[in-house]
């Protein structure tokens, strides 16, 4: 399976999980979504070509974070589309999906 169809399925799952369990994404939670990038310079404009926010990490990575996101079906066809189709467009290597929930709170 390419990277690219990697990624659609991982989008893809993400929705799954937000769609059996809403209350583990929303307020406080950050979608991070990053891939390599062999011109950074280039992806980033590229981003703003495409109307994706974007940010350099190191030397060549892409990084796109949605903030208090929940990954329904809706927001798969529409955002995360837009990702994807932004990661396919500048060749991103090896797209990856984190889930940030925010500190743990270790003395409930």
């Amino acid at each position: 399976m390419s990277s690219t169809a990697d990624f659609r399925s991982q989008l893809t799952a993400l929705s799954a999980s937000a769609a059996r369990k809403p209350e583990d994404f929303g307020d406080g939670v950050r979608l991070l979504f990053s891939c390599g990038s062999r011109n950074l310079p280039l992806a980033l404009a590229e981003a703003e070509a495409c109307g994706v926010e974007a940010r350099g990490v190191g030397r060549r990575h892409i990084l796109v974070e949605v903030h208090d996101g929940t990954p329904t079906a809706d927001w798969l066809a529409g955002e995360g589309a837009a990702i994807a189709r932004y990661f396919e467009r500048i060749g991103g290597i090896d797209p990856q999906i984190s889930i940030d929930r925010g500190p743990v709170d270790l003395d409930s």
